[in-house]
């Protein structure tokens, strides 16, 4: 036999069928997927480790609870709808600003109550126990509408906070009364002259729910007589002069040294103008809101939430909020009678047995899926049966 020769040499493998790798993923640095390269743009490939997927992309930076939205979701100064409805109640309740509250105006409204639970405990304590006493007593103490903390009132049907005094620190006052009552004032006590100006370093509220603020001022000294006992009193000289040595010169490098004093703020001009409180109820906008409530041609979302909780007992207010927000698309404060009634029909979309893929193929012009209409569910839940049969022939 003819000898064969062998040839060495690589093996050729294009004929063998070899497993394919899996395609590279990248991760979105805002919703955090991995998805496929064709999921982002060349110009975000190219940040690296930062890329973002095409859909994070058109998204922006909520300022208030830094979620990224869509721009249809983002209202005045990038915000969206929760942060812009809850922006006022955040700052009466003092919320820190890297949170935010879904519902604060449940959370005030509980101040409410707890302050006139405390009002009540009181009255027990002093021996009053009528029931029309001490709702006459309420009814006195209410400002409708209105919580008060901290020194801010919150006004629910205006959705404003505003402070309870007209003065802030810092602001120079002018003293235009003499001062006969000092009850509550911390000491030292201010001597003043009318028409004087003081600056204010702080603000206190005592118990008589008066207002006492203090600045910073040089003591005046005046001269005693024999008859009188020694003692540091005040005098209106106000301007200060070095100390003299023995021989009659004045003593130099000595600066004059401030001390805290107390006045009561209605003692001032500026204290005696009228309160924000008052200058608020008296306002065009807050009465015609007022009067569109008491005759019933409209009503508060947040009230109407929180009614509609307790009337169906097993929901939660913030729940209910989300029937008016999401179920029926009211942005605004305010909603009609009627809508009361819409919101209790809604039902829950994960309640029911529906995909929501499916929803989405049947009304694609919603952009929520939380909340169904009974009209809505009852066309849903036809059609869906409906591509059930048409399966079920098919498989047979």
């Amino acid at each position: 036999m003819p000898c064969q020769s062998r040839v060495y040499g690589r093996r050729d493998t294009s004929n063998i069928n070899k497993a394919q790798s899996p395609a590279a993923t990248f991760n979105c640095s805002i919703c955090a997927k991995y998805l496929p390269r064709s999921a982002f743009a060349k110009a975000e490939l190219a940040r690296g480790g930062s890329s973002r997927c095409r859909d994070c992309s058109n998204r922006s930076q909520c300022g208030g609870c830094r979620l990224w939205l869509l721009p249809a979701q983002l209202g005045a100064k990038s915000k969206c709808l929760k942060c812009q409805e809850n922006a006022q109640v955040d700052r009466f309740l003092q919320t820190p600003k890297d949170e935010v509250t879904h519902f604060g105006v449940e959370r005030a409204l509980q101040l409410d109550r707890d302050a006139e639970h405390e009002l009540l405990l009181a009255c027990h304590k002093c021996g009053l126990s009528e029931r029309m006493v001490l709702q006459n007593i309420l009814d006195f103490l209410r400002v409708p509408y209105v919580t008060t903390k901290n020194a801010l009132h919150f006004c629910d049907l205006c959705d404003e906070t505003f402070r309870e005094l007209a003065v802030v620190q810092g602001q120079t006052v002018h003293m235009a009364a003499p001062v006969k009552d000092w009850t509550g004032c911390p000491d030292p006590r201010l001597a003043f002259d009318l028409g004087e100006a003081y600056t204010i370093a702080e603000l206190i509220k005592s118990s008589q729910d008066r207002w006492f603020f203090r600045t910073l001022t040089m003591p005046r000294k005046r001269a005693i007589s024999r008859s009188e006992p020694k003692r540091v009193v005040t005098t209106t000289d106000n301007k200060f002069s070095p100390p003299d040595r023995h021989d009659g010169s004045p003593v130099l490098g000595v600066l004059p040294t401030f001390e805290s004093f107390w006045a009561p703020i209605d003692a001032t001009e500026e204290g005696r103008l009228v309160s924000p409180l008052m200058k608020h109820l008296s306002g065009s906008g807050h009465k015609a809101h007022e009067a569109a409530v008491a005759a019933g041609d409209k009503l508060l979302v947040s009230r109407a939430a929180i009614k509609l909780a307790k009337n169906l007992g097993n929901e939660g207010s913030a729940v209910s909020l989300s029937r008016f927000r999401d179920g029926l698309g009211l942005a605004g404060r305010f909603c009609e009678p009627k809508d009361v009634e819409l919101a209790r029909k809604l039902e829950r979309v994960r309640d029911i047995e529906i995909p929501v893929k499916f929803l989405r193929t049947i009304f694609p012009q919603r952009q929520q899926f939380l909340w169904i209409s009974p009209d809505e569910f009852w066309e849903a839940e036809s059609k869906y049966e409906q591509r059930q049969k048409q399966g079920t022939r098919k498989g047979s």
